[in-house]
């Protein structure tokens, strides 16, 4: 499924999937304007931002957040896919596979490309599963991404390991304590993968005058059950160590190569970088 046109607004809802309970990963689709979400997803993404800072602010707002890192994470694999000729990517913690997400990015720029998504949630996993089910080159894991080395020997049945690798981790590390080991989990799946193999993440910025926002994470903790870890660029820049940082280096989603035109409201901080195996 290469288009978000051969998908379906359902109301009845994907065996293994409750309509009727909301989740993370169908509210960000709603919010990014998707369909694979249900009424309660969109109840959920109407009210629960009205407080949510930057300008603008609401829902609106997190839309605006949500589109710069989505459209960053476009521009990095499509870079991939073109200029560094990666033809396999492991997207882990993905949420929904929709909206732009890497299978789509990278074939707009090389229709092959092969992907696996992880998500370790059971009904993000049985939605991606259903999303995917007609894609033989894109395939959905229900796999924990704290646990990298089930995750490479499932993967395995897609991906080549002896040829380059994407690996996508967009928006995962911020749900990883630093008592939990982040920097365990990169090394296991950079050990996997050969020279010239590529890592891309997004991480939620740590500003500590922020109020607004650390109240606002807060409260989306309460409702999902998540737990967010904010980090400097500094500390960011850290889980790229041993590897050759692609310019601009770390910085803003929205100042990772922006198109020549980019202009509008700017997103709330979110570190992202791209770095090659050496």
């Amino acid at each position: 499924m290469s288009d978000n046109s051969s998908m379906t607004s359902l109301e009845e809802a994907p065996v293994g999937v409750n309509a009727m309970i909301p989740n993370t990963a169908r509210i960000m689709d709603y919010l990014l304007g998707g369909t694979a979400n249900f009424a309660s997803d969109r109840a959920v993404g109407d009210n629960a931002f009205v407080n949510w800072p930057g300008d603008p602010g609401g829902v609106e707002g997190v839309r605006v957040d949500l589109h710069a890192a989505r459209d960053a994470l476009g521009r990095i694999v499509g870079h991939l896919a073109g200029e560094c000729r990666i033809r396999q990517f492991l997207d882990l913690a993905t949420g929904l596979p929709t909206m732009g997400n890497t299978h789509e990015a990278a074939r707009v720029v090389a229709p092959g490309c092969r992907v696996v998504y992880v998500d370790n949630e059971p009904s993000v996993a049985a939605h991606g599963q259903y999303l995917l089910a007609s894609d033989p080159d894109t395939v959905f894991l229900d796999a924990d991404f704290r646990d990298p080395q089930d995750i490479l020997r499932r993967a395995a049945a897609t991906l080549d390991f002896s040829q380059p690798v994407g690996l996508i981790l967009f928006g995962v590390l911020h749900f990883v304590d630093d008592a939990d080991g982040p920097e365990r989990i990169l090394a296991d799946l950079l050990a996997a993968v050969p020279s010239g193999s590529y890592l891309a993440l997004s991480h939620f910025a740590k500003d500590d005058g922020d109020t607004a926002l650390n109240a606002m994470l807060t409260e989306m903790d309460k409702q999902t059950g998540d737990s967010v870890v904010r980090r400097t660029r500094s500390e960011v820049e850290r889980f790229f160590d041993g590897l050759d940082v692609i310019p601009p280096g770390v910085v803003e989603t929205q100042l990772w190569r922006p198109p020549q035109d980019a202009s509008g409201p700017q997103p709330l901080p979110m570190w992202c970088g791209l770095a090659r195996k050496r």
